[in-house]
């Protein structure tokens, strides 16, 4: 199961960067009347009124809505939950995301988009299910490149671990 980002996200260090710790943060939020808004309004309010940089009002805004709103870990804005798992395939950028193209294509058939010449090349899949899975390459090493299989659009938290262990079995089948 995913962490609650309160367990990622430091007292001391939330504090030396905004000012407030966590629940100063929920209280004033609270107040304010975030608990009937969207997380895009959330995080908009932290960043025009509070000043908090947009990287800061994200995971204030994340842990506000898991710890007065009943947002679960690794649950998204929406309701839904997403899960990832990279891996480092042998092969250049290209090499190495078509090589795991070809292992999620022997589960999930032909890719619905493709942007190869992005700084970051991705494949997507759009899933009988509803669901969203996307592979991203990352920038080469000596040793191969970073691929990361994120798959979207989960109905349930406990759909998590089972998504997760198909990215990593078809992120270990694309090694070789």
């Amino acid at each position: 199961m995913v962490r609650r980002l309160k367990d990622n996200m430091g007292a001391d260090a939330l504090r030396a960067a905004t000012g407030r710790d966590h629940e100063g943060w929920r209280d004033l939020l609270t107040e304010a009347g975030a608990m009937g808004w969207s997380h895009a309004e959330t995080a908009r309010w932290l960043v025009e009124t509070q000043g908090v940089s947009g990287w800061w009002a994200q995971g204030i805004t994340v842990d506000f809505e898991q710890a007065r709103k009943g947002r679960l870990p690794g649950q998204k804005g929406d309701g839904t939950f997403a899960t990832s798992a990279t891996r480092t395939i042998p092969g250049e950028r290209l090499e190495a995301l078509a090589a795991v193209k070809e292992s999620v294509q022997a589960v999930h058939g032909e890719p619905s988009a493709m942007n190869l010449a992005a700084s970051m090349p991705v494949v997507r899949w759009k899933l009988e299910d509803g669901g969203r899975l996307s592979a991203a390459a990352g920038a080469e090493k000596t040793t191969g490149t970073p691929i990361t299989l994120t798959r979207e659009k989960l109905a349930s938290a406990d759909d998590v671990a089972p998504a997760k262990d198909e990215l990593v079995a078809m992120l270990e089948s694309a090694k070789g």
